[in-house]
């Protein structure tokens, strides 16, 4: 039986385990941007918000994802260390949520909740690995371990590592690494990434293309190109869903957090 367009409208807002009776998320900021220069897609830089209930309901079937699976990997893009004071480039949207103006000194950012909560995931060894876009170290600051962060564009504090420019190819080792992990995740998610074309996302990609998976979860404020591919859709803020996340699991996350 064919799929209705309102059908995939549904799965793209609220992913392919999601009820078509939840209440679609909402716009709260509008553009006609788009999220990513022409090379890197198509949609725009909109934000959306999901109803309280509604993601309370979508973190549950999250939680459940995590505690079934061997091979959780996450894929962290700007979006995660905006709280922290780190502006991203795709939130272009006038009355945006998101922080993007700051002079915040990167030597002294401190690591958002949201890289608490992951740090905790991977102290409670339910996260094996973390696939990371961003150059900021607050992954590490936080109390990840180094040798289960693949920088994947590079960092600012690591002069083997050197930043990667949107037109260089990835460091060797660290794309092979990354295709290892993409052919052995049994789930993924997604946050705070546009996901919009880069080498990089096919560590989402191939998770939902494989049979056999628990698929891949997505948190983002904006749309993204792989939003059909997702067994979850959220639409919140990164610190939010992780913050419930955290609750939900009883992971102990350092005060005031």
């Amino acid at each position: 039986m064919a799929t209705s367009s309102e059908d995939l409208s549904i799965q793209c807002m609220h992913g392919k385990a999601g009820n078509s009776n939840w209440k679609l998320p909402r716009l709260i900021a509008t553009c006609d941007k788009k999220a990513r220069p022409d090379v890197y897609g198509e949609i725009d830089a909109s934000e959306y918000l999901d109803n309280d209930n509604v993601l309370d309901a979508k973190l549950d079937i999250v939680v459940s994802l995590i505690r079934q699976s061997q091979q959780f990997v996450v894929y962290t893009g700007a979006g995660i260390s905006t709280s922290a004071g780190i502006g991203d480039y795709a939130s272009k949207a006038s009355n945006s949520i998101v922080m993007r103006e700051t002079s915040v000194n990167r030597l002294k950012a401190i690591p958002t909740l949201s890289h608490h909560v992951l740090v905790a995931l991977e102290k409670k060894n339910r996260l094996k690995h973390w696939v990371q876009q961003n150059h900021d170290g607050l992954a590490q600051r936080a109390g990840y371990p180094q040798e289960k962060l693949n920088e994947i564009h590079g960092s600012w504090f690591d002069k083997k590592n050197p930043v990667v420019l949107m037109d260089d190819n990835l460091k060797s080792d660290l794309h092979k690494w990354l295709k290892e992990w993409a052919e052995k995740s049994d789930l993924v998610l997604a946050m705070g990434s546009s996901m919009s074309g880069m080498a990089a996302d096919v560590i989402a990609s191939r998770v939902a293309e494989r049979e056999g998976t628990l698929g891949l979860i997505i948190i983002n404020l904006q749309k993204t190109p792989h939003d059909h591919l997702a067994t979850i859709r959220i639409f919140a803020p990164c610190d939010k869903a992780m913050s419930l996340l955290a609750s939900k699991m009883k992971l102990k996350i350092p005060k005031n957090k």
